[in-house]
């Protein structure tokens, strides 16, 4: 029993857990001065015998939208609104970088080899949940200091936040991608260097469905594990 009590004992001594400060997202749809409010008309496209085809470029005398900041695509709503159909659809893309740097976020971490720095736990909590309208799921990257951008090839999926339904405040686990620590090990390799934290989802808006309207905050925090 001594024996095997001092194994378990050694083990707890040399490991470590340390919380990293919450990286918060916070998004209101007050940003987007240029949507209307309430629901849309309903905009049928691209199948046969729909007079619109080009939801950017609709005939006359139909209004000419500016697809430049606001993108409009043909796409398929199995929503209960348009039943599969068609119909012309906003998408949102919005992104929101944090920068992180390790060494200074958590000290503790610089008496631990860097190589034995891992992730125990990845969590998210929502408040402050106004919107309207779900929220689609939430792609979390890691990319170098001072790339912001998802789309760069040099961001790495990290997980994934499940849909928020509208006016929820769930919490749960981040379900982390297969490569994610691999990626946080590049990082974590140089405490001193700080990188960027990214979560991005696309908002999407069918026509004749309600306009979102509120705001929602998420938050994100990241336990390591560090041994000696």
């Amino acid at each position: 029993m001594g024996s095997a009590g001092c194994g378990l004992l050694d083990s707890n001594i040399t490991t470590t857990s340390f919380v990293l400060p919450a990286q918060v997202f916070s998004l209101n749809t007050a940003m987007w001065s240029n949507l209307p409010t309430g629901s849309t008309q309903s905009v049928p496209c691209g199948t046969t015998g729909q007079p619109v085809t080009d939801c950017c470029n609709p005939p006359q005398p139909l209004p000419t939208p500016d697809c430049t900041t606001t993108p409009l695509v043909c796409a398929v709503d199995n929503g209960s609104v348009n039943n599969g159909a068609s119909v012309c659809t906003a998408e949102i893309p919005e992104s929101f970088p944090n920068e992180i740097n390790l060494g200074s976020a958590v000290p503790g971490l610089s008496s631990f080899p860097t190589g034995n720095i891992s992730i125990a736990s990845v969590a998210y909590a929502v408040t402050n949940n106004t919107l309207n309208v779900d929220l689609p799921a939430i792609t979390v990257y890691l990319a170098p200091d001072m790339v912001t951008d998802p789309k760069d090839a040099r961001a790495a999926v990290f997980g994934t936040i499940p849909s928020i339904a509208a006016g929820s405040d769930p919490s749960g686990a981040v379900q982390k991608d297969p490569g994610a620590d691999h990626a946080f090990e590049m990082y974590a390799g140089n405490l001193s260097t700080p990188f960027e934290f990214i979560a991005a989802t696309t908002v999407v808006i069918p026509s004749g469905t309600p306009v979102p309207n509120g705001q929602i905050t998420v938050s994100v925090t990241v336990t390591l594990s560090a041994h000696l």
